[in-house]
């Protein structure tokens, strides 16, 4: 187990710099003419290719059955699943989008309704409650369904689409709470210190600091992403 991790936190360090050196690359073609445009799109169609490898084969490398090194490099052949994982979850940010912005637009007509209703001007924690549960949908619901399609599809190919069963271990509650937990704590806090700096920090010591904060932060968010993958691809395993 902690050996497997380390491979794939491996993987996906390197596959993320890798990413990375493309992202740079993409941003210094000048597109002045059609050839820079066609590089252009050369590039950022690389971009998915090695984003969508990088997550598939990370998530056929838990399958403790094969070796890591042949499942990881499967994720090129594994594409297509990433790419439906990919499609899940952006449709459902959009629609978790539509139901915020839905939210906004009649936040007053809620104020106006419950005051009439209640007596009470106290309407903060009803847009609290709706704003939490949307991200509740987004994030942990989202991450869930498209972990364990993507796991579904990396074991058994494109018939996991026919199948319900990957929707019936996406709903249970002890894996989405554990992807949840696992997310939070090694990918979104780590993400939201990119930015923090002790208050006393010497300009000769500043880049050491931030050199070894974002090298740590980038193996946090590794490592969470290696054990939200191995949720997802676990959920298989009983299917």
């Amino acid at each position: 187990m902690i050996r497997r991790l380390a491979i794939i936190t491996s993987w996906l360090l390197a596959g993320h710099a890798l990413w990375l050196a493309i992202f740079w690359g993409l941003l210094q073609v000048p597109e002045s003419s059609v050839w820079m445009l066609a590089l252009s799109a050369g590039l950022a169609l690389a971009l998915i290719v090695v984003a969508g490898s990088l997550l598939a084969g990370a998530s056929a490398a838990w399958d403790l059955g094969r070796p890591p090194a042949p499942a990881l490099l499967s994720g090129v052949r594994c594409l297509p699943a990433a790419l439906a994982a990919a499609l899940l979850f952006g449709a459902i940010w959009w629609l978790t989008g539509m139901a915020f912005d839905w939210h906004t637009g009649i936040a007053g007509q809620i104020d106006a309704w419950v005051i009439a209703r209640t007596g009470r001007s106290n309407t903060r924690w009803i847009h609290f409650a709706i704003f939490w549960a949307t991200m509740f949908v987004r994030w942990t619901a989202g991450l869930t369904l498209s972990l364990t399609l993507l796991g579904a599809m990396v074991a058994v190919g494109a018939r996991a689409l026919k199948s319900g069963t990957w929707l019936r271990s996406a709903a249970v509650p002890a894996r989405w709470l554990a992807i949840t937990f696992w997310f939070v704590l090694l990918v979104a806090i780590p993400w939201h210190l990119v930015d923090w700096r002790p208050a006393k920090l010497s300009l000769a010591a500043e880049p050491w600091f931030v050199g070894l904060k974002l090298a740590a932060i980038a193996v946090a968010m590794a490592v969470g992403w290696a054990l939200v993958l191995r949720l997802g691809h676990r959920a298989t395993e009983k299917t």
